[in-house]
């Protein structure tokens, strides 16, 4: 069987959605990367992480999850081989029209979901400009915090945030177990390319200027002490922290009618409006 064959948009067929629309409008956007990360990590790393954490999430929350979005800005690995390199405004303005062809062919609460460094800063103006044109709030979903909280990681791991772990674990869910090896001998840590920018983080300039990996480690790092069986543990705080996730559709649904209501009552045009 198809790993998440229920929950994925681009197994179904035309009449399948429209069954789907008579019950149900969440659907998930996914928007990963094609990047550089490693010697050994695939260059469709965050792709591949978003993907396996919607489609659990979508099991959960029984909405569907439309195909990823590949190619966006990758940031500081641009010119390391294989990075595809998309600019800022195309990867704004392409995210942004998928999310509005999403609207138009019938889904009413949409998320938008991204785990890769930069999308946090390019997604938010697009969920703006598209509520500033259409009136529709669509969200923004980073699923790292929700399937991989940090106390079920320390309980399991002894520590937060691993890429690799993450990414280890996602392969599998996704039936590419093998892909990556992530055995190795070779222990280096993550790091700024750049040590001035950590005076700059004083400033919150460090998510502020453009900047390049100088080592290949530095993007995720590399991990002696790691083996396939690792793959099943991060796959167990997943699916544990899955279980015990909210429900986000709902929540979407409800803030979504709230902001309906004020922007039909529009209280800034009342007489009684101010306080003072």
């Amino acid at each position: 069987m198809i790993p998440f064959q229920s929950v994925r948009m681009d197994l179904m067929s035309s009449k399948d959605v429209a069954k789907y629309l008579k019950k149900n409008d969440m659907v998930i956007l996914p928007v990963g990367c094609f990047e550089m990360h490693g010697p050994r990590i695939p260059l469709a790393c965050d792709t591949f992480l978003d993907l396996a954490s919607v489609y659990l999430l979508a099991e959960k929350w029984k909405c569907l999850v439309a195909p990823p979005i590949h190619y966006t800005y990758p940031g500081a690995s641009a010119p390391w081989p294989g990075t595809v390199t998309i600019s800022p405004e195309a990867t704004q303005a392409y995210i942004k029209a998928v999310a509005l062809g999403l609207l138009k062919a019938g889904f009413k609460r949409i998320a938008i979901s991204g785990e890769h460094g930069p999308l946090d800063a390019i997604i938010k103006p697009v969920t703006w400009s598209i509520f500033e044109e259409t009136g529709t709030i669509m969200a923004h979903l980073n699923c790292i915090p929700v399937v991989m909280p940090e106390d079920l990681m320390k309980e399991e791991f002894g520590f937060a945030w691993r890429e690799d772990l993450y990414l280890l674990g996602c392969l599998k869910l996704l039936g590419l177990e093998g892909v990556y090896n992530p055995v190795q001998n070779v222990q280096k840590n993550i790091e700024y390319p750049f040590k001035v920018i950590r005076k700059l983080r004083k400033f919150g300039g460090a998510s502020q200027v453009p900047w390049i990996f100088k080592a290949d480690h530095q993007h995720t790092g590399i991990n002696k002490g790691m083996k396939y069986s690792d793959a099943d543990r991060i796959i167990k705080v997943m699916k544990k922290a899955v279980a015990r996730a909210g429900d986000f559709p709902k929540y979407l649904g409800q803030y979504q009618k709230e902001v309906a209501q004020v922007m039909k009552k529009k209280p800034w045009k009342s007489k009684k409006v101010w306080s003072l």
